[in-house]
Formats: C-alpha cells, structure tokens, sequence
C-alpha cells in the first residue's frame, strides 16, 4: 500500500469514493465559475459552460429570483465590486453555491441558491482622504478555480495500491491557498482579497478564515487597485494615477518561500481601466496606458496597449495609438483576448474612438503603429463621458464576435447592418471578425436598444446580457439580447427599484448577479430545479 504525505487529503479521498461519483459531478462537473472579473485571463465576460440559458429558456423561463441587502454604509454608493461565483463548492456545512461581492472593506460571500449571506469579512483599513479621485473604491477580488482532477486515473492508482494523486511539495511550499493543484479532489481553494493599504489577504473560500497573515503586494496605499488575478502560482494587481502615488502593475509569486514581488512603472502616465490587466495564453500581460510623455528609454508609452512579461513584468512589445504623445481620445474600454484562424488576437479601444484588432505575436507591426484592422469612429464625442468598461468577446463556431458598451450615440457615419431603435443616451454595439481569405475585418453588425450608463456585457449560449446602469432619475434595467441581432428577448423592467454604478454581471447556472448603489445584490435567472 502507498504512504505518501497526504494529510487529511488522503482519507478525503477515500471518503469520496464511497460517497460515489454523484458527489464528483457536484464538485467538478457543475460548470459555470466566475473567478475573476470579467469570468477568466482574458476577461472576455463569456461563460462557456453556461447550460439553462438560451435565446429560447431566456424568454419563457427567465425571471427576478431574488434580491439582498449588504451593508448598511450609506456612504458605498460606488465600492461594490463585480460578483465572483463558485458553485458546488465542497464545505462543512454541504455544498453551496457561493458569490463573492466586494466593499470598501470587505466582503461578503452569499449562498446564491438560498439569497443569504454565508460569511463575511471585514478589514480594518486605515481612511484616506485623497481616494475621491479613483472611480471604484472597493476591494479587489479573485478567487482559485477549482481543481482538475482525473477520476479514472485516481481509480485505477487506487486498484493498484498507489497514490491517487501526485505528491504534496516539500514542507512550507505552499504559502497560498491552492497553489498545488495536485493535491487531489477535495484541495483548499482560497479567496484572495486586494485592500486600499497595498495588502494582500487571504481567506478560506469555504468560511472566510485567515489562512495567513496578509502580505504587503502594493509599496503604498491606493484607492483603488484593480484587477486582481492568480495565474500559474503569481499574482497581479494593477493601479492607476490617482489612486496613489504611482501607476502601474504589481505581481507577487506565491509558488517560493521568497514571495518574490515584480513591477512596471508607467511613472505618471496613466494606467487606464478598471479590470486590468489581461493575461494572453502564454502568460503576457497586457495594459493600456493615457496620456503624456512617453520615456523610451524607461519602457514607458503613453496611449498605448503595452505588453509585459508574465511575472517579472518586463516590456517586450506595445502599440502606440498614434506618434503624437498628445491624448489619442480613444474610448474608455478595456481590451479583450479572443483567437481567430489559429491566432491570438487583441481587440483595444483606437485613437478617435475607435476599435482596432491587434496580433499578439506583433503590436502594431515593426512600427508598433499598424493594427491588423481598425473600424471607424464607433462613438460621438459626447461618449468620452459615458461608460467606463471592458470590451467582451464570444464565439459563434468559428466566428469570434465583439462587444462594446457605450455611452452617448452611435457616430452619424458609422453603419451597423442593423439597429434596434434610436440609442442616443448609449447602447451595446456588436462587430464580427471576418476576414479568412483576405485581410481581417470588423465588420459593423449591430446595434442595441437604448441603454443609459450600460455595464460591461456579458454573453452566454449566444445571449448577451447588459445591464442599463441608469442614473439618479432612471432606475436600472437588466436585458438580454441575441447576440446575432441585438434583438431584445428580455427585459427586468420595473424590478430594480434603483440604479447602478460601475456594475459588473456574472453568470453561472443559468442565473446572473449584479450590485445596485444601495448594496443590494440581485439575481435574475431560471429557478434552480430541487
């Protein structure tokens, strides 16, 4: 028989074998997790596994399931962050579906089957008096996904008397949560939690519990650092002028004793967004950078998509919206990874409000000025102060399609082959990527309805949720739409009693979560099944 340092892990598993492999689907193979903002690396908003929605369940079966208060600070009108959800997750009290929705300072994780609070947590986060300048003020979330896991294989070890599952490593090794994926069915998954003071916390996604002391991952305070993201054991984090006395983007490797932290300054130049950085297949990691004095000599270019180096974060390529260092007034969206004929593409907001497509093996060609394809003017110049979001992306077979929330109208001399009625307070507009045997293209392909303050969209089986923020005079209005038309298949009308600020949506088994400025949590979907 195989003796092998496993720890509680070991008899977890026989356990779980004689449980059965019903207990294994509901662990591992309810899909629809949302770890990080924007669903994954790429922050494409798209939930591939998504299995209840469709443009024919969405108009018949959909519907307001449930709303909850978090909180009682009147004074979080803008600190709630988008909702991460964690199905199935395996805990002492069963198994629960949790969302994880971030404060100020803290966060609060809600079994989403029942629309209670399962536990919470706050930070005591020394105030600050120069965080007005930073949009969003709440806490920065991401969470482990869950583990992969080979059942056959663990069976069949077992049948032979050796190890179901490989090795733990050496003692003291790992420091964080879930950084050994190998530890079988039943590894820890942990939350990871970015506050205002630059520390990094970690918590037992199950409780809540510390799991370490925090770490300091940021060298000072900010009000506001996005984006934060695990990938292969490192962690990023992302800040932007104003939000402290530097701008750029952090990472800590969690996989040594020596927690080693990197960065890149862009000085003063502005790191632009709310949900960078982006992450490529191979690692890369991508920002955008705003205006002013571009320092090549530092590696520093103002409005530009730079690209950096998994961990250590070094420049290794970037593409600058125009020679001038002057402002390029292109859109406020984040960029979005899609691939396309076998190519990593990055779609990006251009100069004059535009969108280009860029290849990820080349920015902008040998003068790092040329994009593989760029449309018109998308906007009117009124939209520069509209929406602040990212650009997400879904596929349709072979067809990648990309969306944009705006504020504002559409440009008088931008032609989409269709719109849904007039959209002059902003919309969510849809381009296709085309292109197989000839030069790639975004073509124009809709608009939608009319939407006030849209939130970054979301997309699942073809659907495409939006939600309109709406503003002090205008209650919020959540929407799908078919993401070939931007035809509208559902509407929440009157059920939002108020409107929402720099919301995020998710999706997972078949329900969508957002937060309102009252901090109220609501979820829209098809009613579970008991």
């Amino acid at each position: 028989m195989w003796k092998m340092r496993y720890g509680p892990n070991a008899a977890c598993f026989v356990v779980f074998f004689f449980l059965g492999a019903s207990l294994a689907r509901a662990q591992f193979g309810r899909g629809g997790n949302w770890n990080m903002v924007g669903n994954d690396p790429q922050r494409t908003g798209w939930q591939r596994t998504e299995a209840k929605i469709s443009k024919d369940t969405v108009g018949k079966d959909f519907k307001f399931l449930w709303k909850l208060k978090l909180g009682q600070n009147a004074d979080e009108t803008n600190s709630y962050s988008e909702p991460l959800l964690i199905p199935s997750l395996l805990t002492s009290r069963g198994i629960v579906d949790l969302s994880l929705v971030g404060t100020a300072n803290g966060v609060y994780a809600v079994d989403f089957e029942l629309g209670t609070v399962f536990w919470e947590k706050h930070y005591d986060v020394p105030s600050r008096s120069d965080t007005s300048a930073c949009d969003n003020k709440s806490v920065s979330l991401a969470a482990d996904p869950p583990a992969v896991f080979d059942f056959k294989s663990a069976q069949a070890a077992l049948a032979r008397g050796e190890p179901p599952f490989p090795p733990l490593p050496a003692e003291g090794i790992p420091h964080y949560i879930g950084s050994e994926t190998g530890g079988g069915p039943f590894v820890v998954r942990g939350a990871y939690v970015l506050t205002s003071d630059g520390y990094l916390h970690e918590q037992f996604l199950s409780n809540g519990a510390d799991y370490a002391p925090p770490m300091k991952l940021l060298p000072h305070p900010s009000g506001g650092p996005h984006g934060l993201a695990k990938l292969d054991n490192v962690i990023y984090a992302e800040v932007s002028a104003g939000c402290g006395p530097l701008s750029g983007v952090w990472s800590m490797d969690v996989s040594t004793p020596a927690e080693t932290i990197a960065s890149y300054s862009a000085s003063n130049i502005n790191i632009t967004g709310l949900d960078l950085p982006v992450f490529g297949a191979d690692g890369s990691v991508y920002v955008v950078s705003g205006s002013g004095a571009s320092d090549p000599a530092a590696g520093v270019y103002a409005n530009s998509l730079l690209a950096l180096t998994p961990k250590e974060l070094k420049l290794k390529d970037w593409f600058t919206l125009s020679a001038s260092s002057g402002p390029a007034h292109a859109l406020k969206l984040d960029p979005v990874i899609l691939t396309y004929n076998h190519k990593q593409l990055i779609a990006a907001p251009g100069k004059d409000r535009s969108l280009v497509l860029l290849d990820s093996q080349s920015l902008g060609g040998a003068n790092h000025h040329t994009p593989l394809a760029e449309t018109a003017a998308i906007s009117s110049p009124a939209a520069e102060s509209g929406s602040w979001g990212r650009l997400a992306t879904w596929q349709d077979g072979a067809t990648p399609w990309i969306l944009a929330a705006i504020g504002g109208p559409v440009a008088t001399a931008m032609k989409f082959d269709r719109t849904n009625g007039a959209a002059p307070h902003g919309s969510v507009v849809a381009f296709k990527v085309e292109g197989t045997s000839g030069p790639t293209i975004l073509r124009a392909s809709w608009v939608s309805r009319d939407l006030i303050s849209p939130a970054p969209p979301v997309v699942a089986n073809g659907v495409v949720f939006v939600l309109s923020g709406g503003d002090a005079k205008h209650h919020a209005t959540l929407y799908a739409l078919d993401g070939e038309t931007g035809k509208e298949l559902y509407s929440s009308e009157d059920a939002i009693h108020t409107y929402a600020r720099l919301a995020g949506i998710s999706i997972s088994t078949g329900q969508v979560f957002f937060v309102t400025v009252d901090n109220t949590l609501y979820c829209f979907g098809i009613p579970l099944e008991h």
